[in-house]
């Protein structure tokens, strides 16, 4: 849905130039774009070692600062990018499962319309 309205892939990683596996990798664009981190996710997960895993990523995300929240993310950059398609993407991508769309909820939300 995020590519097909924005046209960037930018969560993709390059898997041919990477020295490390794709996941944390991955885990930390999302992060970037859609955190701050929740203590509901990291309940959810249920497993120490990827509590520490998601904690260490967004600690090094604070630190960094240089990644840009989706939120912030402008239809100049992006021209399809509209106030209702980045509310629609903020609403499935919402970080703590108990907050996250359902899918029965996306497939009613008023963008369809």
């Amino acid at each position: 849905c995020l590519y097909v309205i924005t046209g960037a892939q930018c969560f993709h990683p390059d898997f041919e130039t990477l020295d490390v596996e794709p996941e944390p990798v991955i885990l930390f664009k999302l992060l970037s774009a859609f955190g701050p981190l929740p203590d509901g996710l990291v309940e959810h997960v249920n497993d120490d070692e990827a509590g520490v895993l998601l904690k260490g990523l967004w600690q090094a995300i604070a630190e960094d600062q240089s990644s840009e929240a989706f939120e912030q993310w402008s239809q100049d950059i992006y021209p399809n990018l509209e106030n209702e398609a980045k509310r629609l993407i903020l609403r499935m991508t919402n970080l703590d499962p108990g907050k996250r769309a359902l899918m029965s909820e996306i497939v009613m939300d008023p963008y369809w319309d």
